[in-house]
């Protein structure tokens, strides 16, 4: 980020077709975040930043501090999509319950994120059910100046950041430079992370470190035509599993006595072509084609819950997705009543994993049965259409539609780490939404949405044998896709100093994916010993409002805000199949991991021309009601409390600016949960931040 005050480095090139925004949509439906934005939480990891700062509507869930999985209207994991420079983040082998990929992107190379509520199936395919967060990484467009002011010169800087809760540190060195053709920019990010300290103290098994790489090239060829080359890394390095390895609710001891993912690599390389230029298929056109990876080894070792003894193995396992694809999107100006979207994507993917078993008493080692079948591949592709039509006065209308195929093929598991029998099968899906936006007022828009959407069973779910708290799950090749309906009623208001929007919800969602219990392990009501089947557990409906307030103290020009958030969800579960270890079905109980009641009061200092030492500043408190809807399967979580989860809130604060009255170099400083509440969010496996100061420095030559 740079100065408002000084010339600026022109960083991101252009707004990639699909995320550019139709016009009925809500700001509680969208909210666009820049790097900036970001910048001002001061949180530690990208999970963190984004909840943050786009207030409301996002609920963040920790399994361990090396994750973090956003919560979109009552859904997260494979459920909500994860974008970045048109790449999806999701792959076959994200897991059906939080999952740690948005922590894969360092935060310090992201220069836009558009946090999408509600369906997005029509234009990102499988898993945008519940929403999708969508990254655009930073590049310096050919020909714009540096802070110097100088067009051709080089721009380096180097941004450090310190945390008092983790006693840890992050810091990236990064470069950019250009001429009238080209422009480059490059990053280089280390952090390190000692042990937790929450509200209660130390908290184990929380300390890990990363590094981080990235590079960006545009090269422009004319007026409207132009080639973007990115390319990313970032590994984590011996992240521990909190939840598995500290005792949870309901454990004399915890269930691990090792987990730890000791490493999670996660790169792409992206070629993009772009076209300003009209031409009679279109006015836009972008083609991207791209190889993305990532590499997980975990190291494990199993406890007895009840006596506190080890397994005597110990397991290495491996896992490596290495996917292709490409997509393109073309929109069109069709006369003055129609602007058509239109576009396709296709990725395939290759899994491959690996189980090495070492006694813990020999240190021999013996082949395994790998978490993925052998031989694992999935396959991807779609075609989607949106046509904005403005043929009615004052009336806006969004509709698209979509059809997306998937395939997969696998290798029967076998007692070894070879395959039997070939598995296959596909799925397909079409999907719809339709739009509607009116101004009713002066000031006043009324809009309203209805959507489908559409998630096909993913590896994890069609060919994954994995270990859970509850026991062993086991993999379900015959799994049906989930679909889901969705209505959405909002309105936006805005006059003189005040800012509003408020929105109305409902989403069902069938067949939807989970977990059935086929054996209580002899010990019903324990978890532990059981046996779980991937399976359609019924269907899923949910709903909720959000709403968001803002007023400026002194006029519309104020320096000063007061903001108000607020979101409530409510979800239930109807499957009709009744539990061997209960004798009872799973209808009408509430949802797994529904978030509570939530909310924010912030005081903002953010004027338009700023002066001295202190830019922007922020006074919030948050909190959060207590949550004791319990989904059966929540009660058997050693993440959560069989009581339900308490209710907390927390004040804290955030400001930063300039070195100096001339300087190209900025400060921040936060001190976040003042009062050093310990609590914990809902469905978390790790405590929340106790008391935390932040110190932030920018360097820039």
């Amino acid at each position: 980020m740079f100065l408002q005050d000084a010339p600026q480095v022109v960083e991101t090139t252009i707004v990639a077709i699909r995320s550019e925004q139709t016009v009925p949509r809500s700001s509680t439906s969208v909210t666009v975040l820049d790097a900036e934005d970001l910048v001002r939480t001061n949180e530690r990891t990208l999970p963190r930043m984004i909840a943050q700062a786009a207030g409301v509507g996002v609920f963040l869930q920790e399994t361990n501090t090396g994750g973090g999985a956003p919560i979109l209207r009552g859904t997260l994991g494979e459920r909500v999509l994860i974008v970045v420079d048109g790449v999806r983040l999701n792959d076959g082998t994200t897991r059906q319950g939080p999952n740690q990929s948005l922590n894969t992107i360092d935060p310090a190379i992201v220069e836009r994120v558009e946090v999408v509520r509600g369906p997005a199936s029509v234009l990102y395919g499988s898993d945008a059910i519940g929403g999708a967060i969508l990254i655009t990484t930073k590049r310096r467009a050919p020909g714009s100046a540096n802070l110097a002011g100088d067009e051709h010169g080089l721009q380096v800087g180097l941004d450090q950041s310190f945390q008092t809760a983790s006693m840890g540190w992050r810091g990236a060195l990064h470069a950019s430079g250009a001429d009238a053709q080209h422009g480059w920019l490059a990053n280089a990010t280390f952090e390190n992370w000692d042990e937790l300290r929450s509200g209660d103290g130390e908290v184990d098994n929380t300390g890990y470190a990363s590094d981080a790489q990235f590079g960006s090239w545009v090269r422009q060829f004319d007026a409207r035509r132009r080639l973007t080359v990115i390319a990313r890394r970032k590994v984590d390095h011996d992240v521990p599993r909190t939840d598995r390895m500290n005792v949870g609710f309901g454990q004399a001891f915890p269930s691990s006595a090792e987990f730890i993912f000791t490493k999670q690599d996660a790169s792409a390389a992206v070629v993009e072509w772009s076209d300003d230029g009209a031409g009679m298929l279109s006015d836009r056109m972008q083609l991207r084609v791209y190889a993305r990876r990532y590499a997980e080894d975990r190291r494990l070792r199993s406890q007895n819950t009840t006596t506190g003894v080890p397994s005597g193995t110990r397991s290495f396992e491996s896992e490596d997705t290495l996917g292709l694809g490409l997509g393109a999107d073309w929109k069109k100006a069709l006369g003055e009543d129609h602007l058509l979207s239109w576009g396709l994507d296709f990725e395939a993917e290759d899994i491959d994993s690996d189980r090495v078993n070492q006694s813990i008493t020999t240190g021999v080692e013996t082949p395994g049965v790998p978490p993925f079948a052998p031989d694992s591949s999935y396959t991807t592709a779609g075609l989607y259409a949106q046509d904005e039509w403005r043929a009615f006065d004052a009336l806006d209308v969004v509709m698209g539609a979509r059809w997306s195929w998937v395939s997969f093929d696998f290798d029967e598991f076998t007692s070894g780490p070879a395959g039997g029998a070939n598995v296959d099968g596909e799925f397909d899906d079409l999907s719809a939404s339709l739009q509607v936006g009116r101004e009713v007022a002066p000031g006043l828009r009324l809009s309203a949405m209805v959507a489908q959407g559409f998630r096909a069973p993913h590896m994890d779910d069609l060919a994954k044998r994995s270990t859970t708290y509850g026991g062993t799950t086991l993999p379900n090749p015959d799994v049906e896709s989930e679909e889901s309906l969705s209505g959405e009623l909002t309105a936006d208001w805005t006059k003189d100093r005040w800012t509003s929007a408020a929105s109305i919800w409902h989403t069902h969602i069938g067949d939807a994916i989970g977990a059935r219990r086929i054996d209580d392990g002899g010990t019903p009501t324990v978890g532990g010993d059981d046996t779980y089947l991937r399976d359609n557990v019924g269907s899923l409906t949910m709903y909720g409002i959000e709403l968001r307030v803002e007023r400026r103290l002194e006029g519309a020009w104020s320096d000063f805000a007061v903001a108000l958030g607020a979101a409530w969800t409510e979800g239930k579960q109807y499957d009709p199949t009744v539990d061997p270890a209960t004798g009872e079905a799973a209808y009408g109980v509430p949802g797994r991991r529904i978030p509570p009641l939530f909310g924010e009061l912030a005081l903002r200092y953010d004027p338009s021309a700023p002066q001295g030492l202190v830019h922007w500043g922020e006074v919030s408190l948050k909190a959060a009601d207590e949550q004791d809807q319990l989904n059966p399967e929540d009660k058997l979580d050693p993440r959560i409390d069989p009581n339900g989860t308490d209710g907390w809130a927390t004040v804290g604060f955030d400001l930063g600016g300039p070195l100096g009255a001339q300087s190209r170099s900025r400060w921040s400083f936060g001190l976040h949960n003042i009062l050093d509440e310990s609590y914990r969010t809902h469905g978390s496996g790790v405590d929340a931040p106790g008391m935390n100061a932040i110190f932030g420095l920018e360097w820039n030559f």
